[in-house]
């Protein structure tokens, strides 16, 4: 390799490290900006202040500071509640509702009332909180997670997202969850950030790539490692009734839905973004939010 070309790879590497700590993503330094900006033009676009209360206000520090968050309040767990109450209905009478990944074969928005709700309170709140600007949904899965495999696979490991730093990820779980039901374990925005830049570093991580390897089992591979070497302490797994929300960003390192023998997680999983406009519940009421793709293309779009 010429003295040029390291030169320009070390150039570029610490263009990209400048870039995903700038705007929390790994979409690169060259599409990563434009999401970030659009979120300004939100903000300048929003009148009035954000409708929460104080301990809203310090749970949305703490996602600005962590990357994520846990909240709980009664009113949630009643549309927990209600949400798996016909879940379990639809199961007792031998309705097929879950795929081969164990997702809920219809669209939740327009089957469960109770997500707008959610979203019309203290979810709500806190996302505009945090945004300080509209939020717009751009897709809402439901899961259900019980120990198939013998060994994790997929999200089950440590991985990120990968998308826009202004993507907000939302768990809701329908049911008690504790570390047993496989709640979700978070890294630290910090630490998720020290790890991706050894491995953006490692020449041999990507060698390995190159050579063939599988570049999620090479990745997830260098997470585990990293987490049990250095970081395990500053994991942590929130835990709680049903109606527990887990806001977090898609780029802090996280894993979950591997449960012990004989459990059960139900969860609702919701990818937002920040809005221009107000955000469009009668659209949702009758389009839903299915999910069409990993992150918009355009952070202008409306969905």
């Amino acid at each position: 390799m010429s003295t040029l070309t390291r030169l320009r790879r070390a150039v570029g590497m610490r263009l990209e490290l400048q870039a995903v700590t700038k705007h929390r993503s790994r979409l690169g330094r060259h599409a990563a900006p434009r999401y970030s900006e659009y979120l300004e033009t939100c903000r300048a676009e929003f009148r009035g202040a954000p409708a929460t209360t104080p301990e809203l206000a310090d749970k949305a520090r703490e996602f600005e500071d962590k990357g994520f968050t846990s909240f709980w309040t009664a009113e949630n767990q009643g549309l927990a509640d209600a949400m798996l109450g016909k879940i379990r209905r639809e199961e007792a009478n031998g309705v097929d509702i879950w795929d081969a990944d164990g997702r809920y074969c219809d669209e939740i928005y327009t089957s469960f009332p109770e997500i707008e709700q959610l979203f019309q309170g203290s979810l709500g709140a806190f996302l505009t909180s945090v945004y300080r600007a509209h939020f717009k949904m751009f897709f809402g899965v439901l899961y259900k997670s019980e120990r198939i495999a013998a060994a994790p696979t997929g999200s089950q490991l440590w991985h990120t997202d990968g998308g826009p730093g202004t993507c907000i990820n939302v768990m809701f779980y329908l049911k008690d969850v504790s570390q047993e039901d496989g709640a979700m374990e978070c890294l630290p925005w910090d630490a998720s950030l020290a790890i991706y830049r050894k491995e953006l570093c490692s020449g041999e991580i990507q060698r390995r790539i190159r050579s063939g390897e599988n570049e999620r089992d090479v990745k997830c591979g260098l997470y585990l490692d990293e987490i049990s070497k250095s970081y395990r302490v500053r994991v942590e797994q929130p835990q709680g009734k049903a109606g527990l929300l887990v806001p977090f960003r898609n780029n802090i390192l996280h894993k979950g839905g591997y449960p012990e023998a004989g459990r059960l997680r139900y969860v609702c999983v919701f990818h937002v973004y920040p809005s221009a406009t107000a955000t469009p519940f009668a659209r949702y009421r009758s389009a839903g939010i299915a999910k069409t793709g990993s992150y918009p293309k355009d952070p202008a779009a409306s969905f």
